[in-house]
């Protein structure tokens, strides 16, 4: 069963909703309820010859989903989109341009069209079925045609502030310096939403898993410094959604990835994908101390993740891959890159000179 939630934010996040984030919240809220034990044989069924029993997307703005990850149209037709849509297109621009400034002008369009990483969900709809980069462009070109040239407003502004390390015994910046560092901190406009998808294979997690996200992540809140005000989040389950958008599509050949994705034996997939080294720290009472006891071992080994928008070209789900482990000095400590994917057909009529074979 799929899921969406409806996730709006109250206060800044310095940690980004990424799937692998909610995952360790969701670790912690089942050793705190259920125990250690049930923990350790929910971590042992990933990989297990079935599917996950839990997967979660990362978030994303409200009606919006990543936009796939595939190589970019070649030159030769961006040439022959601006040409025909911008030039040739009369109802378009003012006859007054000159056909100069008309390519120009598209030009500049295209070029802001290939920096956009999401698509709405009705253009993935409506793409999912024969997707390709040109057919991208058409519907972006649709929204400019609609009065909508520049897209789907950003929702958030970043804020980047340094701060010094303090010594935990006294208190105080350390005298000795070299304790300074930058943190993101993320302003979401008020009244935005987003969406985080979820798929529980374990139905007897059904009203655990709605639980976490209505009440327990809520009510202690979400990443980094959650315990001064960040992190504060409002979530609902979301009644209006059509699980349709998970369906198989006409003869998919690809899948598009709507989380962080890393699981052992991901080389052995054909992928486009956009990498990120993820830092990882541990939470709950790890944080204050070590799992095997002693001194706190936060931090984990860093990890290549492929961003959401990878694109797996296999048919298979994907569901019932292992968990990373060997990611800490103690060797129970695992770390979830099983992505949630949506199937689509990649168009028959591109032809990629980078497409692995």
């Amino acid at each position: 069963m799929i899921c969406r939630y409806n996730i709006r934010p109250l206060s800044p996040l310095i940690t980004p909703l990424m799937s692998d984030t909610i995952f360790g919240h969701f670790c912690w809220a089942l050793r705190y309820d259920k125990g250690q034990d049930f923990l350790v044989n929910f971590l042992e069924c990933y990989g297990a010859g079935k599917k996950a029993p839990v997967l979660f997307s990362s978030a994303f703005i409200s009606g919006q989903l990543p936009r796939p990850a595939l190589p970019p149209p070649r030159m030769k037709m961006i040439r022959s989109f601006v040409k025909n849509h911008f030039i040739d297109d009369s109802e378009t621009l003012s006859k007054k341009m000159t056909d100069k400034e008309k390519f120009f002008l598209g030009m500049t369009y295209v070029k802001a069209w290939g920096k956009r990483d999401h698509l709405t969900i009705d253009q993935w709809i409506e793409l999912r079925d024969n997707y390709s980069e040109p057919r991208v462009f058409e519907a972006f070109f649709k929204q400019y045609k609609d009065g909508h040239g520049e897209g789907v407003s950003q929702h958030f502004k970043k804020e980047v502030s340094a701060s010094n390390t303090i010594n935990r015994l006294s208190g105080t910046v350390s005298p000795e310096g070299g304790g300074l560092f930058q943190r993101e901190k993320v302003w979401y406009d008020e009244g935005t939403k987003l969406d985080l998808y979820v798929e529980v294979n374990s139905m007897d997690l059904t009203p655990f898993v709605n639980d976490f996200l209505t009440l327990y992540l809520p009510r202690t809140g979400y990443g980094a410094d959650k315990t001064v005000g960040m992190g504060e989040l409002e979530i609902s389950a979301d009644d209006t959604f059509d699980q349709v958008l998970f369906s198989d599509s006409r003869d998919f050949d690809a899948r598009l990835s709507l989380s962080l994705a890393s699981f052992p034996g991901i080389e052995k997939y054909n992928a486009f994908y956009r990498l990120k080294t993820k830092f990882g720290k541990l939470g709950g009472d790890f944080a204050l101390s070590s799992p095997t006891g002693g001194s706190p071992k936060p931090f984990k080994r860093p990890i290549l993740m492929y961003e959401p928008g990878a694109v797996f070209l296999c048919t298979e789900d994907l569901k019932d891959k292992q968990l990373l482990n060997k990611v800490h000095s103690d060797q129970q400590i695992r770390h979830c890159g099983v992505p949630l994917t949506l199937p689509f057909k990649i168009s028959e009529d591109i032809s990629y000179a980078n497409i692995p074979s």
